[in-house]
């Protein structure tokens, strides 16, 4: 799959949902998935390989985590310093603040829906990965520190 980087307009729009999870959507995941280790990314999302669906992998200590449709429901107060990069932003790091915890829900690879709530690096990379499916980058945030 063919990374998208900044200018590319996908990344900027807002990614569709998805109605059906069929063995089309689970391909994708899984070439999305591929795509991200090929790179050594640690999260990507659909937009990033040019397709707008709201679609996320995350590398859950080792393993492909698939969120399909994912919302953020609960933030926590408590917000928190990373440097943060990006695939699709290459060369650029910068520290971003973002809630440490999060509740979030999602369908999974088989279309049932899941609530969970994850904290410290794990919600960082699943918030990181929501803005990409709202048009938004982490660079984004770099001008709110000024």
């Amino acid at each position: 799959m063919e990374l998208q980087t900044i200018g590319s307009k996908v990344l900027r729009d807002k990614a569709k949902r998805v109605a059906n999870i069929d063995d089309a959507i689970r391909s994708l995941c899984f070439n999305m998935a591929k795509t991200m280790r090929e790179k050594n990314g640690i999260g990507i999302a659909a937009p990033q390989v040019g397709i707008s669906k709201r679609i996320i992998i995350v590398d859950n200590d080792g393993q492909d985590w698939i969120l399909i449709n994912p919302e953020i429901l609960w933030a926590s107060d408590m917000l928190v310093d990373f440097n943060e990069g990006c695939l699709s932003v290459p060369g650029i790091f910068d520290d971003v603040k973002r809630p440490d915890s999060i509740k979030i829900k999602y369908r999974n690879a088989k279309g049932k829906p899941v609530c969970a709530k994850i904290d410290g690096l794990l919600a960082r990379i699943v918030q990181h990965e929501i803005d990409h499916l709202d048009g938004i980058l982490f660079i984004d945030y770099l001008n709110e520190k000024e």
